[in-house]
């Protein structure tokens, strides 16, 4: 009996042990910067097992910290040789630079992909509407969106075969006519919409013209005149993906490329859709404990990425590392997140990466697409990569060599005081171009709207910290900005010609702390389990930001000299002007968009207007309010030698959760032009 028993427990342990190696192993000789086969947490496929296995490895390693002397000794924050280092390090721009071959021109007559095109310019050629006939731009043409919970849509259109097509709320995608506004065809969905963007493909070889995107999980390819799958690519028009992916395609000859929250980039063919390789946006550090643990090293991909037509490399932006304000558990720089990658599809091969801000524990993503531009040096245009980032710098880097094209200046950090969190030893301070954001806190920041305001936030704050990238501390509060931007997802707007970058950006002070998550396992001691993290606008007694206005801007910046041409607010408190308060602009989301025309089109402001600007110096020209909060940038195109604009007009999810008695969710499309 004694050696059934013993049989069956050993039947059984064998074949829990097995099915356990099985789920952290994957083996893949598509991955190019992996080994072949992978033992990893994060290989898990089932949910449950994945939560289990990690609360295993998390107890393991609490029980190492018990007994193992050097895993105790590296929550001891032992990093005091920071003193003996430099308060500040320069890393010298390079007088290397990649000559001007792509993009030559700004966006043409259609709209091919999320910002424009694979430059991610947004700035349009177009001039028929322009400075001097304002006046008579008028509406066109509204699409209400049916049926379905409305939610805010923060891809642009796509416009192409004089049609228009959204990526919708209700699950799905929608094809107007551009000219009119009427229906053509609408493919029904299984999961969300594409998030961040789509991509036409004019037909060639006898192929039609496609429409591709991510709905989650699934890469789809529709015929884009009448909304049907392409038979022959994936299973029936669809790829199953390991991970959603939410931002625009793009494709370089043959090669299908997207990014993923695994996080990587991955290529496809074009034709079938079958995966051809992938590059994972990830690189684990060593591992100080003694034991391997969930890792959160790499970086999101969520902001999007760009491609080089003509060299065929792709340019990526990533969020940070993960776990919010707690990098306990993922020690060192954490590579890749909070960077800029470049990568080579024609060989394989990544070419460089840049990151912006080392171990980020404030949530400061990169979180819009690279423009690829160009600027003037030595009489001469020269390519370039230029991200603008929530910190609200607007980095320039060199399109070969990923070297910047500015010094980029580093300042000692602080040291953190919680345990095993190890700040890095440098931070940026970035000086030219000049930053169009605020970036560090201090007292002289609180709001002057009136005394009793400034009273009430200062009475508020007095025992919180802030300060230059001021690492959090257990039971203490930190105000800092960019926790939503400087800039976010829509990023900027970029003129080829003049050299000059146009953004929107939020100037928005957050209370933020980290707190002992209380949930730790039985047997897990101090200081091992996680930490919790929670952030919430700074706001007076009235519920307006608590930090001195601007509150939301747009910026105009010279590339060629790094320099601020000007700086307007962007949005508006109607009561708060009548009340003889200057404009202080709003948070926003959305963006701006420039034209040859000289003029500038932006919305996404808390006062639901979309706006038409001066470029050269940033006065207001014209405005119309709608019906909702301005979600995507606006784009413009052409037909039959008419112009139109066409706004989103849908709500914005982050300003909802921080104004919900401002911010209300529609599904108004509208399209203006000049009347006759």
């Amino acid at each position: 009996m004694q050696k059934k028993i013993f049989k069956f427990f050993s039947i059984v342990s064998l074949i829990i042990i097995f099915f356990i190696v099985y789920e952290i192993t994957d083996v893949s000789n598509k991955i190019i910067n992996r080994s072949l086969i992978s033992f990893d947490l994060n290989n898990i496929r089932n949910p449950q097992v994945k939560k289990t296995m990690r609360y295993l490895n998390d107890t393991f390693a609490s029980f190492r910290i018990l007994f193992s002397q050097k895993s105790k000794t590296y929550y001891n924050n032992n990093d005091d040789n920071r003193d003996n280092f430099s308060n500040e390090i320069i890393i010298k721009k390079t007088d290397q630079y990649s000559e001007n071959i792509f993009p030559k021109n700004h966006i043409g007559e259609n709209w091919h992909r999320n910002h424009g095109d694979s430059s991610s310019i947004r700035f349009s050629k177009l001039k028929l509407i322009n400075k001097e006939n304002l006046d008579k731009l008028n509406v066109a043409w509204k699409y209400s969106i049916p049926d379905g919970k409305p939610l805010d849509i923060q891809s642009n259109a796509i416009v192409a075969e004089k049609k228009i097509f959204i990526s919708s709320f209700n699950k799905k995608i929608i094809a107007l006519n551009a000219i009119s506004g009427k229906p053509v065809w609408e493919f029904f969905l299984d999961d969300i919409a594409p998030r961040r963007g789509m991509l036409y493909l004019p037909g060639k070889n006898g192929e039609p013209s496609k429409l591709i995107f991510s709905s989650r999980k699934k890469l789809i390819c529709l015929n884009a005149k009448n909304g049907k799958t392409i038979s022959h690519f994936g299973k029936n028009g669809k790829v199953k993906l390991k991970r959603a992916s939410i931002t625009s395609p793009a494709v370089f000859e043959n090669n299908l490329i997207i990014t993923t929250a695994e996080p990587s980039v991955e290529i496809y063919d074009l034709d079938k859709g079958d995966l051809l390789w992938k590059f994972l946006l990830m690189k684990k550090e060593k591992d100080e404990i003694g034991v391997k643990k969930h890792d959160y090293s790499g970086g999101n991909p969520w902001g999007g990425f760009s491609l080089d037509k003509n060299r065929g490399i792709v340019y990526i932006t990533t969020g940070n590392a993960g776990r919010w304000f707690n990098g306990v558990n993922r020690p060192g720089k954490n590579k890749y997140a909070n960077s800029i990658i470049a990568l080579d599809i024609k060989n394989k091969k990544k070419l460089w990466d840049f990151q912006e801000v080392r171990h980020d524990i404030w949530n400061l993503d990169i979180p819009a697409p690279p423009i690829l531009g160009s600027i003037t040096r030595n009489k001469r245009k020269i390519d370039v990569v230029i991200s603008v980032t929530k910190l609200g710098n607007t980095l320039v880097l060199d399109r070969l060599t990923g070297k910047p094209i500015y010094d980029f200046h580093l300042k000692k950090a602080p040291k953190s005081k919680v345990p095993g969190e190890k700040t890095n030893f440098y931070q940026p301070l970035v000086k030219i171009p000049e930053p169009f954001a605020k970036q560090i806190f201090t007292l002289d920041d609180v709001t002057n709207i009136n005394e009793d305001s400034k009273k009430y936030i200062l009475d508020k704050i007095k025992n919180h910290k802030y300060g230059f990238f001021e690492p959090y501390e257990l039971g203490k509060k930190n105000v800092q900005f960019s926790f939503h931007g400087g800039a976010e997802w829509a990023g900027g707007s970029y003129d080829l010609k003049n050299e000059k970058l146009f953004v929107t950006s939020s100037n928005i002070a957050w209370e933020t702390e980290i707190t002992l998550n209380k949930k730790k396992g039985k047997f897990s001691p101090e200081p091992y389990y996680k930490y919790n993290s929670k952030f919430t606008r700074l706001k007076d007694q009235d519920g307006y930001p608590g930090n001195k206005p601007p509150w939301g801007t747009i910026t105009a910046i010279d590339l060629q000299k790094g320099k601020i041409i000007w700086q307007k607010p962007f949005g508006e408190y109607p009561e708060l002007t009548k009340k003889g308060i200057s404009i202080t602009g709003t948070e926003n989301y959305s963006g701006v968009t420039g034209t040859e025309s000289g003029i500038l089109l932006a919305t996404g402001t808390l006062d639901k207007k979309f706006r038409i600007y001066d470029a050269e110096n940033g006065d207001e020209l014209w405005s119309y309010n709608l019906p909702y909060i301005g979600s995507s940038p606006p784009i413009t195109y052409q037909i039959d030698n008419e112009q139109f604009i066409l706004i989103n007009s849908t709500g914005s999810y982050s300003l909802k959760k921080g104004y919900p008695d401002l911010v209300k969710f529609g599904n108004e499309i509208i399209v203006f032009k000049l009347r006759k």
